[in-house]
């Protein structure tokens, strides 16, 4: 099975058609780069249901079950306007913004998914009498270090479903 989405012959394809100089480098370390990227989109677009319980954003179950690595292929997608995506195939835009992902990490690796330690965190800094104080986000959704990729989550917008209810249902005659 394949370890990235999308192939380093298409992701040298889109990035010259937008004139992205920066995607260079070594086969392997663009490949690389595309590793780190689809486990950053496979991770991203993960999310805490009301139950507790972590689920895949996109609509559908992998294809190859527990022992497929990423998140693509899958059986039972759909896009957004319901429209299927066969169970054999990755969607465009999941390659689209692997590509886009993986420029970032070509240029920074590791920059997609820093590691945070809030206990080494500077809040305050002061410079005789020059202060600047940072503080983290207090949002309980992430970590606040995770770039926002403004356009991946485009990209990719089209094939994310809304989030599931679970818990009992009682249904009155």
């Amino acid at each position: 099975m394949p370890e990235f989405y999308g192939s380093v012959a298409g992701a040298d394809a889109y990035h010259a058609a937008r004139a992205n100089a920066a995607w260079d480098g070594s086969d392997e370390a663009k490949q690389a780069a595309l590793i780190r990227a689809s486990s950053y989109i496979d991770g991203k677009y993960q999310q805490q249901n009301s139950c507790g319980r972590w689920e895949s954003m996109f609509s559908g179950i992998k294809t190859g079950g527990r022992g497929q690595e990423l998140q693509w292929p899958r059986t039972g997608a759909t896009d957004n306007e319901g429209a299927a995506i066969p169970p054999t195939e990755v969607p465009s835009e999941i390659e689209r913004a692997t590509y886009e992902a993986a420029l970032r990490e070509i240029v920074a690796p590791g920059s997609l998914s820093p590691d945070y330690v809030a206990s080494e965190a500077i809040k305050r800094q002061k410079v005789d009498v020059l202060e600047i104080e940072y503080q983290a986000a207090a949002d309980a959704g992430g970590v606040p270090t995770r770039p926002v990729i403004t356009v991946v989550d485009e990209l990719v917008a089209p094939l994310l479903r809304s989030t599931r209810l679970c818990g009992v249902a009682v249904y009155v005659v």
